[in-house]
């Protein structure tokens, strides 16, 4: 059951890595604790990494519900995240949560159990989580601005 969530666990970890390393310049401070947090939930995680993890969404899912309300940014992805919170922020923030507290109850696994599997699907693995974490960075950044230009027209 652990290992079925193994690539969304690591979506949720390196989708941390991403939004800590862009915030580096704006907000040191939580930059470095999103990125120490996803690096070693990738590396090497444990259930209490895991939990931590999932709270940390949670607190995100709250914060972007806020703000949504408030029609405010969040600055997720660092000074030029300008639009408004969607709810599909806040939604992904939820999902990612969830599937994240699930990994910890099953029992996470970083990037050596992807390596652990043979090489085609190692590599399959690989380029999938990449493309997911793309895909919910464009979610998170891209979608608002395409639905604010939409709700304009």
């Amino acid at each position: 059951m652990s290992a079925a969530l193994a690539p969304a666990f690591l979506v949720a970890s390196l989708l941390l890595c991403v939004s800590g390393a862009m915030k580096l310049r704006s907000l040191p401070a939580l930059g470095a604790g999103e990125l120490a947090l996803g690096a070693a939930c990738v590396v090497d995680p444990t259930r209490a990494l895991a939990v931590a993890l999932a709270l940390v969404y949670a607190a995100f899912a709250i914060v972007a519900e806020v703000f949504r309300r408030r029609r405010r940014a969040c600055g997720c992805f660092g000074e030029n995240d300008d639009f408004p919170v969607t709810l599909a922020h806040v939604i992904a923030s939820e999902l990612l949560g969830t599937v994240v507290l699930a990994a910890a109850i099953a029992g996470p696994k970083g990037l050596g159990w992807a390596f652990g599997q043979p090489a085609p699907e190692a590599a399959a693995l690989l380029i999938g989580i990449t493309g997911a974490v793309y895909a919910v960075v464009l979610v998170y950044t891209v979608v608002p601005r395409a639905w604010g230009a939409w709700e304009r027209a």
